[in-house]
């Protein structure tokens, strides 16, 4: 098993199999290999959609042990619904640049996955509702992430006379991400307003992530709030450790 674990996921798939038929059994028929499936970090870009069908056969072959899903440029409302019918103990999703996945897709996977615990969302096109929807559905949420495409720009120039301001991914994680201990929101529109209520809705919070989100001042009284806090990375923090692109 320690050797197979060590394999990528694309290799168990088209490669691992033919070695020999004793390898070929153990890919087949041993879920705990496909508790955790990661298309990420592939070569394919935009065009990842062939991916689809090697994505549902390790769904199948992890035979409703899944735990750890990640796609990347991949995935759309049926895939997830795929999931969601061969497996039902999921605790992590994660969703980076997938633009065809849709708000209800989200909301749909959430609410037939009780058990989950981590779900990141990193660039796509959701509503500003999404993080209403997500808490509502997931009550045992611990960890957030959600990131948006504009975390490369730079702060905004003092004589700039357009101001965007969005506290609704906001108050939508503060009413209904109650259990909440670790939150990522690089790159948000949210304000003071949004943090503060952020910090009285989440109150087991222990890290904080609002690197790029320029509409926050972190004047004295932001900082006093945020001092029961383990960990916080402040809006002008350095992001060279962070490993998308948008």
């Amino acid at each position: 098993m320690v050797i197979f674990l060590k394999i990528g996921l694309m290799d168990l798939l088209r490669a691992a199999g033919s070695v020999c038929r004793s390898w070929r059994k153990v890919v087949k028929e041993e879920p705990d290999l496909w508790r955790r499936i990661d298309m990420t970090n592939h070569s394919y870009g935009h065009d990842a959609f062939v991916l689809t069908d090697p994505t549902r056969l390790a769904i199948d072959r992890s035979r409703d042990r899944l735990e750890e899903f990640s796609l990347e440029y991949l995935g759309d409302h049926d895939l997830l619904q795929y999931l969601c019918e061969r497996t039902s103990v999921l605790k992590k999703l994660c969703l980076i640049s997938c633009y065809q996945v849709s708000e209800e897709a989200i909301a749909e996977t959430a609410k037939r996955q009780p058990l989950l615990e981590e779900i990141q969302i990193t660039f796509g096109s959701f509503t500003d509702k999404v993080t209403e929807v997500v808490g509502k559905e997931c009550s045992q949420l611990k960890s957030f992430k959600f990131n948006n495409t504009w975390f490369n720009l730079p702060p905004p120039h003092p004589d700039d006379n357009e101001e965007v301001f969005d506290d609704d991914n906001a108050l939508g994680i503060a009413k209904t991400m109650h259990q909440l201990r670790h939150l990522q929101l690089i790159g948000n529109r949210l304000t003071n307003g949004g943090l503060k209520a952020i910090l009285d809705g989440c109150l087991h919070l222990e890290t904080l992530d609002i690197r790029r989100c320029y509409n926050v001042n972190m004047d004295a009284d932001m900082r006093a709030r945020c001092a029961r806090l383990k960990t916080i990375r402040f809006p002008g923090d350095s992001v060279d450790d962070y490993e998308f692109e948008a």
